[in-house]
Order: structure tokens, then sequence, then C-alpha cells
């Protein structure tokens, strides 16, 4: 009985060494350093290729653009949403832009585009602090800004 319960811790150790090296074989989870784990991870799931997981980020952006523009056209008008309204116009023409310069094995450009998302994302936050309002589409700006700065850590993997 003993050689039996041996045996068997022998077997679950040896299986649990050969996923724990299986895992690391096809690279370390992509969002062990990124800086929202969160959202990166939700963007990511499985996959374990870093110019998958970009791809995967822009189409998410290109969708939660579209989300926001249309939140933001739900708002009364003013110059303020008219701005962030714009801006998500924009920064889905740019997302797709990247997108095609990812295809033609162009990630630095791919990466520069995404980054200024993020500077965009801000413009519309400071467009309503400026006037002394508070951004009625705040969350998305800050979902839009996470997701970009995924995008950004993840083209710099590839």
């Amino acid at each position: 009985m003993v050689f039996k319960d041996n045996t068997f811790f022998s077997y679950v150790f040896l299986a649990t060494t050969v996923i724990l090296f299986a895992g690391h074989a096809h690279g370390a989870n992509l969002c062990d350093n990124a800086p929202n784990k969160q959202v990166c991870n939700s963007i990511v799931g499985s996959r374990t290729n870093p110019r998958d997981a970009v791809i995967a980020d822009l189409n998410k952006m290109v969708y939660e653009n579209k989300a926001a523009k249309a939140e933001a056209k739900k708002q009364a008008a003013s110059t303020e949403i008219n701005i962030c309204i714009n801006i998500f116009e924009s920064c889905i023409y740019y997302n797709k832009l990247a997108l095609s310069y990812l295809n033609d094995g162009n990630r630095n450009v791919a990466r520069d585009l995404i980054g200024g998302n993020i500077d965009s994302y801000q413009k519309c936050d400071d467009t309503f602090k400026n006037s002394g309002m508070n951004n009625p589409v705040a969350k998305s700006t800050k979902l839009l800004k996470d997701m970009a700065s995924t995008g950004v850590y993840l083209s710099n993997l590839i």
C-alpha cells in the first residue's frame, strides 16, 4: 500500500512539473508586467503570442470606441461632448490604421498610433475638467486609456 501511495505522489509531482514547464515553454503570462493587469487579462485571455494579443486589443478598442461614441451621443449637446465624439471617431480610424501597420510588420508605427490614443482620451477628460464640468463618459475614457496602455505594453513584447 505504501508503494502505491508513493507512486501516486510521484505521478502527481511529475504531472505538475510537466504542466509548469509546458506553461513556461509557451511563454510567460503576457500580462505579468502590464500597467493594468485586469484589463490586459480580459483582452489577452489565453493568448501567448504578443502579436495576436495586440490585434485583439486593437479590435476591442475599435469596438469600445464605437460604444463610447454611442454613449457620448446620448448626452446633452455641448462643445465638450462634441470634442469627445470627434476623439472617439479619430481613435477608431487610428486603431484600424495601427492594425494595418501591424499587418505590414511595422510594430513601431502601430505602437505609436496606439500610444497617441492615450493623449486623445486625456484631452476628452481635460476638456470637461477645464470647463468645470463632470465628464459623462469618464468611465469610457478610463477604460480606453487602460486598453491603449495595454496595447502599447503588448506591442513592446513583439
